[in-house]
């Protein structure tokens, strides 16, 4: 007996991707409705997933939630996680915009750092040409 050939093995791996797919797991659903599922394929092999909202405005997952898709948190965050690190998030924004005010303000005039040791354009010679297979006259007289 011989076995399947390329397109034979193809059309195998995908009536049975198909069929044999695991059913989805929903795990919990976020305050902007996205329902977030993972696929228990093996011990070790977990796929994470999420579906977006039918209707309504779509968003993107908070960082919690994709770290946890992607695998980098072994359980999925709670709400009060979630919410206390929007609490810090704007605790922290609050005082950036106090320090920004407190901050004084530094205007530059004339030359920086990054201007003073380094020259302004490459530099041109004489014995060399800036356009291959142009004679010195000719760019001149373009100009």
């Amino acid at each position: 007996m011989s076995r399947p050939g390329a397109w034979g093995r193809v059309w195998n791996l995908l009536t049975k991707s198909l069929i044999d797919a695991p059913p989805k797991k929903y795990i919990a659903e976020d305050s902007f409705g996205n329902k977030f599922y993972e696929f228990q394929k093996s011990r070790s092999n977990i796929t994470r997933g999420y579906d977006p909202p039918a209707s309504g405005q779509q968003h993107a997952p908070t960082i919690e939630w994709e770290s946890w898709l992607k695998g980098t948190r072994r359980f999925p965050p709670s709400e009060e996680e979630i919410f206390l690190n929007r609490r810090r998030q704007q605790a922290q924004a609050l005082q950036d915009t106090v320090t920004e005010k407190r901050a004084p303000h530094i205007g530059t005039t004339g030359k920086g750092f990054a201007d003073i040791d380094r020259p302004k354009q490459f530099p041109k010679y004489d014995d060399l040409e800036t356009t291959p297979g142009a004679k010195p006259g000719d760019l001149e007289k373009e100009k």
